[in-house]
């Protein structure tokens, strides 16, 4: 049905889309999910819910189907009311009503509502190309603890004694007497002189600091031999030092002459030139062509043709498009509106009064293209404003 896709339509930009004497489909942001079970992850979304509660019109859902049917208001509102009374009918009978591309409504047996959302994309714009899958579950293995005791301590074997073992008595045999060796000398000599190595790493250092203090005497004599040359050059080549009075800044040039400045004063006065007489130019306009004429040329004529003459403005029977912001039962609320917009500018007005509404016209245009851009925008004041031909 033509009214499913436009609640489906009107909840990708809207939050809350009321179907008056109905309910209102509602939408928010569900964060992404993860089964713990069977570990599926679901990407965010918008879910959608039924509130039964939201059964006054806001207009938002009238003033689309009137321009999208190109139909007044009021008769889209008569068709709203209708399907309404189709889906109460179509759940009374079923238990359940489809709404195409939006979802399907369940009528439980103690008189609520059950609502299952299909999936559209459409619905979360920001969620594109994200799909729902499975992880691989991951098994940790528990941690295996063992108790180490410390190894007991043992006495160690405490060898046995042996057995005396009876040893022969041998005979007695005759000692020579053991003569007395001289005692040695020491002789007390000298300590050789201990030879001082060197340590090669010191060697290093010492030739490295050799060549750092080389470096800056040999860079300083390549950059002092140009600026000394230049000095030389000066001396003996510029009146610098020999006629001072006669220096100039392009003698130090080297690679060039000087030349000297020769100043030649005027001789000839300035004479002022005959001027001719400029011709009178006559002016001739009206609402679409500008004629340029000289006085003494009759031939030399220019007529030039307005583009864009200025435009009438357009009389109050001229303005059949008007943009329609409320209908008000209480006139002080309507006459507020129209105050409130014709102090920004704006020709508002009453337009009529529709049984026990009144009508009120925000802006009024001649052509309806001025209409639609307009519309546009003060739909962002107004969300509901529609267009109305009279």
């Amino acid at each position: 049905m033509k009214f499913d896709q436009y609640i489906a339509a009107l909840l990708e930009d809207h939050d809350c889309v009321i179907v008056p004497d109905f309910g209102g489909f509602v939408a928010n942001y569900a964060s992404a999910k993860v089964n713990p079970i069977n570990h599926r992850f679901d990407p965010p979304y918008r879910k959608i819910s039924f509130n039964k509660l939201l059964v006054h019109n806001d207009g938002l859902l009238g003033a689309y189907v009137a321009r999208k049917e190109e139909e007044r208001y009021e008769d889209s509102i008569k068709d709203l009311k209708n399907y309404a009374l189709y889906l109460k009918k179509e759940l009374r009978e079923n238990k359940k009503v489809t709404i195409e591309k939006v979802g399907l409504l369940l009528l439980q047996s103690d008189g609520t509502y059950r609502f299952e959302q299909v999936k559209n994309p459409a619905f979360f714009r920001d969620g594109f190309g994200l799909e729902a899958f499975f992880g691989k579950k991951i098994e940790r293995k528990p941690e295996r603890v063992m108790s180490v005791e410390p190894k007991a301590e043992r006495a160690e074997p405490v060898p046995e004694t042996a057995a005396p073992v009876s040893v022969p008595k041998l005979a007695a045999m005759p000692v020579k007497a053991v003569e007395k060796q001289p005692e040695p000398k020491v002789v007390k000599l000298d300590p050789a002189p201990e030879k001082k190595v060197e340590n090669p790493l010191e060697i290093d250092d010492q030739a490295q600091d050799k060549k750092r203090r080389i470096w800056p005497i040999a860079a300083a004599a390549v950059l002092g031999l140009p600026i000394i040359g230049y000095a030389v050059w000066i001396a003996l080549n510029t009146p610098l030092f020999r006629e001072p009075s006669t220096f100039e800044l392009s003698d130090l040039n080297p690679f060039g002459t000087s030349v000297p400045a020769k100043y030649e004063e005027r001789t000839n006065p300035f004479e002022a030139n005959a001027f001719a007489s400029t011709e009178s130019i006559v002016i001739e306009d009206n609402e679409a062509f500008l004629k340029l004429s000289m006085d003494n040329a009759p031939d030399k004529t220019l007529v030039v043709r307005l583009v864009d003459p200025k435009p009438t403005a357009a009389s109050s029977k001229d303005l059949h498009y008007h943009i329609i912001g409320g209908c008000f039962s209480v006139a002080s609320n309507a006459e507020g509106l129209v105050d409130t917009y014709r102090r920004r500018g704006s020709n508002a007005s009453i337009l009529d009064k529709k049984g026990d509404l009144s009508r009120v016209s925000i802006a009024s245009y001649a052509t309806k293209k001025e209409a639609l851009v307009a519309l546009a925008s003060y739909q962002n004041d107004i969300s509901g404003a529609w267009l109305l031909y009279k």
